[in-house]
C-alpha cells in the first residue's frame, strides 16, 4: 500500500511489520479509526468506535486501537524532553485478576492494601516539559509554560530503575525538579543540574504545577471513558493521552500524522 501525506506531498509505502500490514481489517476500517482517535482531543472507547463503524465485533477493534496505541508510543520515544522538567510519580488504579501473593495464592480484594504501594495500583514515573513564564501576572494561572510530557508504567520506583527511564527520555543537558523523595537522588549524576524540594502536600500544584495536572488530567479521562483497565495495556492508554497532549497545539492534521508514524515504525 502507498499513502499520500498531504502536509509533505511525500508517498509513503508500508513495510513488513508496520501497523496496517497483512491486515484482515479493510484499509477504510483502519483510517475511520485513525481518524476518530486522533481528531478529538478526548479519548474514544472501543465500544463507540464499534457503534460508529458498524463493525460486528469488539475484539478486533479492540485489537486494532491498541496497535495504533503502541505506534503512538514508539513515536514519542523518539524524542527528549529538554529544559526544566518537573518529575514526579503516579499511582493509577488498574485491574490485575487474579492478584498473588508471594507463595503463589489468590489474594482477595478485601485483602489488598490501599495507597502508595497498593497492589490495586500501577506505578507511572511522569515527565514534563515547564520553563518560566515571568510575563504570567494572573495569581489565579500558573507561572511556568508546559512544553511536551511522557509517561512511563515502571515495576517500581527504586533510583535504579528511575535513573533508567530519565536517561532515556531527557536530555542529559536538561534540569531537573522535583520533590526530595529519596529515589530521586541519583538524578544529579545523569542530568546538568537537579533541583529537589521538600514540598508540603498543600503546595505541589504550586511547586510542580503541570506534573500534577498532567497525572489529574490523564486519570480522569482514562477514568471516564475506559472505567478500568488492565495493569498489562496502561502504558498504550498513558501512550495515547501523551500523543494528543503534545500535539495539542499543531495545526496540521494528526491523522496524517499517525498515518505517517504507523508507516515508518513497527507496532510491536
Amino acid at each position: 500500500m502507498v499513502w499520500k501525506c498531504k502536509n509533505c506531498g511525500n508517498r509513503i509505502s508500508l513495510k513488513s511489520g508496520t501497523l496496517m500490514e497483512k491486515t484482515h481489517i479493510p484499509l477504510r476500517t483502519w483510517f475511520i479509526v485513525i481518524h476518530l482517535m486522533t481528531s478529538i482531543k478526548k479519548p474514544i472507547s472501543a465500544l463507540e468506535i464499534k457503534r460508529q463503524t458498524g463493525l460486528k465485533y469488539y475484539e478486533p477493534i479492540w485489537y486494532m486501537m491498541q496497535k495504533i496505541r503502541i505506534a503512538m508510543g514508539k513515536r514519542d520515544a523518539k524524542y527528549r524532553l529538554q529544559g526544566d522538567i518537573e518529575i514526579d510519580e503516579g499511582f493509577f488504579e488498574v485491574v490485575d485478576l487474579p492478584v498473588k501473593n508471594h507463595l503463589g495464592e489468590k489474594i482477595e480484594s478485601s485483602e489488598l492494601k490501599r495507597g502508595r504501594g497498593s497492589e490495586r495500583q500501577a506505578k507511572v514515573l511522569v515527565m514534563v516539559e515547564s520553563r518560566p513564564n515571568p510575563k504570567q501576572k494572573n495569581p489565579n494561572k500558573k507561572k511556568r509554560i508546559m512544553g511536551f510530557a511522557k509517561m512511563i508504567v515502571v515495576d517500581d520506583l527504586r533510583s535504579t530503575g528511575i535513573n533508567y527511564e530519565v536517561q532515556k527520555a531527557i536530555s542529559p543537558t536538561s534540569v531537573v525538579i522535583s520533590d526530595s523523595y529519596k529515589s530521586y537522588t541519583g538524578l544529579k549524576d545523569i542530568v546538568a543540574q537537579h533541583n529537589a524540594m521538600v514540598i508540603p502536600k498543600e503546595e505541589a500544584h504550586i511547586k510542580l504545577p503541570w506534573v500534577h495536572t498532567v497525572i489529574a488530567n490523564s486519570k480522569r479521562q482514562l477514568l471516564g471513558t475506559h472505567h478500568s483497565i488492565g495493569r498489562d495495556f496502561l502504558q498504550n492508554y498513558l501512550n495515547e493521552f501523551t500523543y494528543k497532549l503534545n500535539r495539542r497545539t499543531f495545526q496540521s492534521d494528526l491523522f496524517d500524522r499517525m498515518i505517517v508514524a504507523g508507516a515508518h515504525d513497527t507496532w510491536y
